[in-house]
């Protein structure tokens, strides 16, 4: 039998360009003795809404150690249509889109595919679960912290001028 594991994702990097931003992934383990869960934050540099989408499905799958039934909460729909639907396709094109381009986020995207392989995984894309406030809420607020780091060290730097 697969052990369940239930993957919850959030970043605060959105929209259209590159930036930097927040992120917080809870990986929760369903045990005899009920749910045993991991919770991780970190930053990301000067990246796409979808790189860091992608960045953090990588490191989360990087800390499965065998293959389980996973269940991968997100809000993005790039995440899920790339896993389910395109990345057989690009595979099997050499890595270029329909329209004849090389796939954005290859590197990213192969090593993603490489690291579910093996799992039952299912993408729960929007959806509402029991961590959904809280992710948003911690990740917004390590955000804040980051952004006020950044404020401070450039008004030292500034002072030091």
């Amino acid at each position: 039998m697969m052990d369940r594991v239930c993957l919850y994702t959030y970043t605060t990097v959105r929209g259209p360009g590159r930036k930097s931003g927040s992120y917080t992934y809870i990986l929760e383990y369903i045990t005899e003795k009920g749910p045993a869960t991991l919770t991780v934050q970190g930053e990301l540099e000067d990246v796409t809404e979808n790189q860091a989408q992608l960045m953090v499905l990588r490191e989360a799958l990087e800390r499965l150690r065998r293959p389980c039934e996973l269940e991968i909460y997100t809000d993005s729909q790039y995440l899920q249509r790339g896993a389910e639907e395109w990345v057989r396709g690009w595979r099997a094109d050499g890595w270029v889109t329909a329209r004849g381009k090389p796939v954005a986020n290859r590197e990213e995207w192969e090593r993603v595919a490489g690291l579910l392989e093996g799992h039952l995984a299912t993408f729960r894309v929007g959806e509402i679960h029991s961590y959904k406030r809280w992710l948003q809420t911690e990740t917004e607020k390590k955000e804040e912290e980051r952004k006020a780091c950044m404020t401070d060290s450039e008004n030292s730097t500034a002072r030091k001028r």
